[in-house]
C-alpha cells in the first residue's frame, strides 16, 4: 500500500472510540428518560401535600345515635336543677346547705345535653357542696365562690360538648340558697 492509501483508511483508534462514544451516550439519555417523568410526579405529589388546607370538619357529638347540636343558637336556653341538699363538711354533720340552679346556655341542645349528663352533674355539685364547712358558709362572697366552684366543676363534666374554649355552660343562677 502506498502512503495515498493508508491516508484514506479509517484508523483503527477511531473506528472502536466511535462506537463507544455512541454506545455511552445512549445510556444517560435513556436514564433522563425514564428519571423526569418519575421525578415530576414525586415533585408535584409533595407540593399538592403541602399546600393542601386543612381540613376544619369539626367531630360530631353523638350521644344513641343521634348528632347533637353543639353550635350557638343565639338565643338563652335554661336548664333548672332542683333539690340539692348535703351536709357541709366539718365536725359538726347537722349542718347542710340547700340549693336550686338554674344553668344557662346558648347551645342548640343545651337541654337535651344537661338532661342526658344530669347524674353527672347533680353528683359534682353536690361533691362540691359537701366539701365546704360551716365557717366557710359564714364568710363573705361564699355565694359567688360557690358559684365559680360548680361552674368549674360542671365545665370538667362536659368538656366533651364544647365548642372550643368556651363553656356549655355561661351563667349559674341560684334561684335557692339556703344554709341552716
Amino acid at each position: 500500500m502506498c502512503a495515498a492509501q493508508l491516508d484514506e483508511l479509517p484508523d483503527g483508534n477511531n473506528a472502536s472510540s466511535s462506537k463507544s462514544d455512541g454506545g455511552g451516550n445512549l445510556v444517560p439519555a435513556l436514564i433522563a428518560i425514564v428519571l423526569a417523568p418519575a421525578l415530576t410526579v414525586a415533585a408535584m405529589y409533595f407540593m399538592i401535600n403541602l399546600n393542601k388546607p386543612e381540613e376544619t370538619v369539626k367531630p360530631q357529638v353523638t350521644e344513641g345515635g343521634q348528632p347533637l347540636d353543639m353550635e350557638p343558637s343565639g338565643e338563652e336556653k335554661h336548664y333548672e336543677l332542683n333539690s340539692l341538699i348535703t351536709n357541709l363538711g366539718g365536725p359538726i354533720k347537722s349542718r347542710y346547705i340547700n340549693m336550686d340552679l338554674k344553668l344557662e346556655g346558648l347551645a342548640g341542645d343545651f337541654e337535651k345535653v344537661l338532661e342526658m349528663n344530669e347524674h353527672r352533674i347533680r353528683d359534682k355539685a353536690l361533691a362540691i357542696m359537701g366539701s365546704y364547712t360551716y365557717e366557710d358558709a359564714t364568710l363573705d362572697g361564699f355565694q359567688e365562690r360557690v358559684r365559680v366552684d360548680l361552674k368549674k366543676g360542671f365545665s370538667a363534666i362536659l368538656r366533651k360538648y364544647r365548642d372550643g374554649e368556651s363553656d356549655l355552660i355561661r351563667q349559674i343562677y341560684f334561684t335557692q340558697f339556703v344554709v341552716q
